[in-house]
């Protein structure tokens, strides 16, 4: 199981830059996490404990408009990753990540880990900050359609 979560950590978009040491480091700290269709990952409001790269599933994130009905913002797939604005900016989830398509395999990277590693590496900083600025900008003009 560990080697799945070093390959997936290791071909992740975010992480494949990272120095052999850095990428066991999140190795260490992370898990497999299986979700089932309808099963909520992160709940709006709440704050996300961990970093969540998406194996297997779909994935749908969506947020609560100006007339408390849902917003679809976004679907994942293999490959995408979320739970990242709450960790980085300390503030609960902006959106609720739902499994549409499941079981939803996902490998948990604790939290504590994405910070340690963000304050130490520049290029993960600015990858994971351009992501939560694009997903804010997609957020506003989703939800002020």
């Amino acid at each position: 199981m560990s080697e799945m979560i070093e390959q997936a950590i290791k071909e992740s978009p975010l992480f494949k830059h990272l120095s052999e040491e850095d990428a066991q480091q999140l190795v260490a700290n992370a898990r497999l996490a299986v979700f089932q269709t309808g099963e909520i990952i992160i709940a709006e409001n709440a704050h996300a404990q961990d970093l969540y790269i998406l194996l297997m599933g779909r994935v749908r994130i969506a947020t609560t408009g100006p007339d408390n009905q849902p917003v679809e913002l976004k679907s994942l797939g293999p490959g995408g990753y979320f739970g990242e604005v709450s960790l980085l900016n300390n503030i609960p989830a902006t959106a609720t990540v739902e499994v549409r398509t499941g079981p939803a395999q996902t490998i948990a990277v604790s939290g504590q880990a994405i910070r340690d590693l963000v304050a130490k590496d520049e290029k993960v900083r600015r990858l994971l900050t351009e992501l939560t600025i694009a997903r804010a900008n997609d957020t506003i003009t989703k939800v002020l359609k």
